[in-house]
């Protein structure tokens, strides 16, 4: 490993993390066994490293922040090839404690944004020897999904409490008491040599012709237990090894069970900032408001939260 001089950031050659196992979501549907085809159960399995690693290294997050981010960047990836749609997804959560704000959004494109807002000084009160888990970072509070498609009136948005000790745990509340659809997630973080490698692993039941779960058959109910065993059997070393190519994985996993492997969808870690979006924000702030990002040079200056690009904008909103 390597610093890059012209970013700082780590730089990787001839490394593990650099191979083509990692950055995407594979989409698969388990059958019932090889010789079906309709699917019973949709799935979704991540492994993430290089867009983890390098938006968290432009922030200055403690792990355990990072370790929370990192979760919600690689849910939030399945999420987007989960649902229809030509435009973005977006996972929020909102708290009380010392982490204020969580956010990630990944377009159909796999296009993927993510920042947090850390009270810093509560942080530093927080017990050290404690397991830090969601709920003791953002105490009371919710998580919003909201899915925006390219076109008019395609917005839909549910909130959920937080609730478990993870983001995994208040997605698969959601799916639960919103969408009435068994989910299961199993979520794996782990920095590893300096690189924040996140994985996570879902299956889900597909919902019945009329929308409704309620009716399981005997047959349905155990085959869904089966495939929640098979899930349950992945190890740490295998979720989280870069080396291990995810089809391998899943084959590994539920070859008894018909697994059939769909295109997998890149995600990479991209900003959609730009002069003339931050120049039209600023031609909408109220004009009292703008002193307050005046320098002492006189110019309105802005910073990305995702990315974290300075841009500089003289009175007149002409960029330096």
């Amino acid at each position: 490993m390597e610093f890059s001089k012209n970013t700082g950031f780590l730089k990787t050659t001839s490394s593990r993390f650099d191979l083509p196992s990692n950055n995407f979501v594979v989409p698969f549907y388990l059958a019932g066994s090889p010789s079906h085809k309709t699917p019973k159960i949709r799935g979704r399995i991540c492994r993430l490293v290089k867009p983890t690693t390098d938006i968290l290294g432009r922030h200055n997050y403690p792990d355990s922040v990072n370790s929370v981010l990192a979760e919600a960047m690689v849910v939030t990836s399945c999420l987007s090839t989960t649902f229809k749609l030509d435009g973005v997804i977006t996972l929020q959560a909102k708290g009380r404690g010392p982490l204020k704000t969580l956010f990630c959004d990944v377009s159909s494109d796999g296009h993927m944004r993510a920042y947090a807002v850390l009270d810093a000084h509560t942080f530093k009160k927080m017990p050290l020897k404690q397991d830090i888990t969601l709920p003791l970072l953002m105490g009371d509070g919710y998580m919003a999904f909201t899915i925006e498609s390219n076109g008019p009136n395609q917005r839909y948005q549910g909130i959920v409490d937080l609730s478990g000790k993870t983001v995994s745990d208040a997605v698969i509340s959601w799916f639960k008491n919103s969408e009435q659809v068994h989910t299961k997630f199993i979520t794996m973080i782990e920095k590893q040599d300096g690189f924040w490698v996140a994985a996570t692993l879902m299956i889900q039941k597909i919902a019945d012709e009329d929308g409704s779960e309620d009716g399981l058959l005997t047959e349905e109910r155990e085959f869904w237990q089966v495939a929640n065993i098979f899930a349950q059997s992945v190890t740490a070393e295998e979720l989280l090894d870069p080396k291990l190519k995810l089809e391998t994985l899943l084959f590994r996993l539920f070859h008894e069970l018909g697994v059939y492997i769909q295109s997998p969808r890149v995600i990479v870690d991209k900003c959609r900032c730009s002069n003339d979006k931050v120049e039209t924000m600023l031609r909408s702030v109220d004009k009292d408001e703008l002193p307050n990002l005046v320098d002492e040079n006189g110019d309105l200056v802005v910073d990305c939260e995702f990315c974290k690009k300075r841009r500089i904008f003289s009175a007149d909103l002409k960029t330096h």
